[in-house]
């Protein structure tokens, strides 16, 4: 199984491979309260499954002998790929000197690592955009061109409107914690015909909080603001 669109963990991995950030110092160096990170799906969502044999290895060493069984066993499985995938991310980081450095970096197509999403088969073709102004936003009713992470409780106090026949709803990654241990947030909707999300406060909630992108028009939602 696979996401429909990159995670926050993901997208920060993403960055940290053009960087060169050890994985180990990923948590540290993109803390929540450091980092502001959506993504806009730029083509429709269509999934494939692909079946794929798969082995049980390594092979067990028991008594400084190598057990070859458990390397000999193998079964087959659907590996599920997102066709065509294309994104817009949208990322701010309070360390301007780590912002100058990936901006060069993006702009000559300098990785530090290859970048990929999912796995190492599916390298990913980076194009570096613009820089922009995003200026914070609060309405009952808006378009959301990112994808919409929701907690709980946000979830409960706004309403999808029926514009959006085709939404997805995924629970996905929020933070990388040490250890390789994740933490998760709600929900998040993201339409899969690649339309805005028109979404409205339910009555007697806040209004909905976004950001506005001022050169491109986008609204989006911070995946950092379901941890804040």
């Amino acid at each position: 199984m696979t996401f429909g669109f990159p995670p926050r963990t993901a997208l920060i991995g993403l960055v940290g491979a053009v960087l060169g950030t050890d994985r180990e110092r990923l948590p540290e160096d993109f803390k929540i309260d450091k980092t502001s990170t959506a993504v806009i799906p730029l083509s429709p969502l269509i999934k494939d499954r692909l079946p794929q044999n798969w082995r049980q290895g390594p092979p067990l060493i028991k008594g400084n002998r190598v057990s070859p069984a458990k390397f000999n066993e193998s079964f087959q499985a659907n590996l599920e790929v997102v066709r065509r995938p294309q994104f817009a991310v949208v990322l701010a980081h309070r360390n301007v000197e780590l912002m100058n450095e990936l901006e060069e970096r993006l702009r000559n197509k300098r990785w530090f690592y290859p970048p990929y999403l999912g796995s190492l088969g599916f390298l990913a073709d980076i194009e570096f955009e613009q820089i922009d102004e995003a200026t914070e936003t609060v309405a009952e009713d808006a378009l959301i061109d990112s994808v919409l992470p929701l907690t709980a409780e946000l979830a409960d106090s706004v309403t999808l409107h029926q514009d959006n026949f085709c939404i997805r709803e995924e629970g996905i990654p929020l933070e990388v914690l040490h250890g390789r241990a994740f933490k998760y947030l709600a929900t998040a909707y993201v339409e899969k015909t690649c339309k805005p999300l028109r979404v409205t406060a339910k009555e007697g909630t806040k209004p909905i909080r976004y950001h506005h992108l001022e050169k491109t028009g986008k609204n989006v939602v911070f995946f950092e603001s379901c941890a804040r």
